[in-house]
């Protein structure tokens, strides 16, 4: 069952922007044909998450999600600050081909794969980290530390991590608005 919509009713109000980010919807079929293309396998749930048929937000498209920036004005480069102050929003990927190449698991999973020598694929991203939450091939949501290159277990499911992140997102941005 999906929880996806229950989730960010909860977590988010008229300060944050939620955007599917593709105009196609996709099938389990799709999904099933990045698991087998790269080796891993995705948690229940996640597919869930995917397959989301929302008629306003559409989780399979990949979803993308942030404090608008007249709440969290936008880092510019050279800016210094305390690292949470980054992280202004998250993302999740999609297994829909028509999504930007950024957000479409069959591209970022090879490019993760071939880049750190991990057989793992991202599902989430706080957008500002370099770090991320994967897939590993028995199906284990496993989070990716960018500064060792190594996976490690979460212990987690995906709707835990979905709120703990949402949760996350809404006390940085009561933070940032204080």
């Amino acid at each position: 069952m999906d929880k996806t919509i229950a989730l960010l009713s909860k977590y988010l109000d008229g300060d944050f922007r939620v955007s599917p980010m593709s105009p196609e919807r996709i099938q389990k079929i799709d999904i099933d044909s990045v698991e087998k293309d790269l080796g891993v396998r995705f948690p229940e749930e996640y597919v869930f998450h995917l397959l989301a048929k929302d008629a306003e937000i559409l989780p399979e498209r990949g979803l993308f999600i942030e404090v608008k920036e007249e709440i969290w004005e936008r880092p510019k480069l050279y800016d210094v600050g305390e690292a949470w102050s980054f992280l202004y929003g998250i993302h999740t990927y999609t297994a829909c081909q028509e999504s930007e190449d950024w957000m479409t698991l069959s591209i970022t999973g090879k490019e993760f794969i071939e880049e750190t020598g991990i057989k793992a694929v991202p599902i989430l991203k706080l957008i500002g980290d370099a770090n991320c939450y994967c897939t590993d091939e028995n199906g284990n949501i496993v989070k990716y530390n960018h500064e060792e290159n190594i996976i490690e277990p979460t212990n987690m499911n995906f709707w835990e991590i979905l709120e703990l992140e949402l949760k996350e997102l809404k006390e940085r941005k009561e933070k940032k608005k204080n």
